[in-house]
């Protein structure tokens, strides 16, 4: 928001983070719930850089994707997102 010329306190933007984190616990709840029904579970571990005040912090973009084809075709249920739980984490 700097760079557009918009100062914002950090502690709003943390409370904003927060208000969504809380509206998506019912979505993330749900992904949870499909992924452990699932007996395939792909990832992905993207490194990114992370933008911090004063230096660049190294970041990972980890992805899930639940796709057992032959299960999909005869329960009819499409691939779903698998939550971070499925897979080990690693350290950055």
């Amino acid at each position: 928001m700097a760079a557009k010329g918009v100062d914002i306190e950090r502690s709003t933007l943390a409370r904003s983070a927060g208000y969504a984190a809380a509206l998506l616990d019912p979505i993330y709840n749900r992904i949870r719930e499909i992924g452990r029904t699932r007996t395939k579970i792909h990832t992905d571990d993207t490194r990114l850089p992370i933008l911090a005040p004063g230096k660049t912090h190294k970041g990972a973009l980890w992805v899930y994707v639940a796709d057992d084809a032959t299960r999909v075709r005869r329960s009819r249920q499409s691939p779903g997102i698998a939550p971070p739980w499925a897979a080990p984490a690693r350290a950055l």
